[in-house]
């Protein structure tokens, strides 16, 4: 598994190419995505998979451009109400990539949809969390909530 890191540092961002060396997912596409195409394009794999953690204000995906450019599935939790063709998932259903596994969880906390990625390689694994860490008022633990 090898991954790629697109850093957008002005907006404190990242977006993930990962891939097993033909195919490849994108995790939280930046909206610049000539960047995404040349990583990929450099590394000589195929976007085949493109997966948000969140829809949020934080930053402007370029994750449904992306798709309709490559052709890759558009990966969006369901439960997001988005008016735009999508494929939905869900807390605990798994996409095979190529070789790669990505498993989605829900992770609560950034947004009340918020999904993480585990994506699995043989025996390498890497976790995807998309800023979910930081916790917003429906995922505060009880010892959090005010009293």
């Amino acid at each position: 598994m090898q991954v790629i890191v697109i850093d957008t540092t002005s907006l404190g961002d990242r977006s993930y190419l990962i891939h097993d060396g033909t195919q490849a997912l994108v995790i939280d596409p930046q909206r610049d995505i000539d960047r995404v195409t040349a990583a990929a394009s450099d590394a000589g794999v195929e976007i085949t998979h493109i997966a948000e953690t969140h829809m949020h204000n934080d930053y402007v995906t370029g994750g449904l451009e992306l798709a309709q450019v490559t052709g890759a599935s558009y990966l969006v939790n369901e439960a997001d109400p988005v008016k735009f063709e999508r494929t939905p998932i869900s807390d605990g259903e798994t996409v095979q990539v190529g070789s790669l596994r990505m498993q989605a969880i829900a992770t609560p906390g950034h947004t009340a949809t918020h999904l993480s990625y585990i994506v699995t390689h043989t025996e390498e694994q890497a976790v995807f969390s998309g800023g979910s860490l930081l916790l917003g008022p429906w995922a505060a633990p009880t010892w959090l909530t005010p009293r």
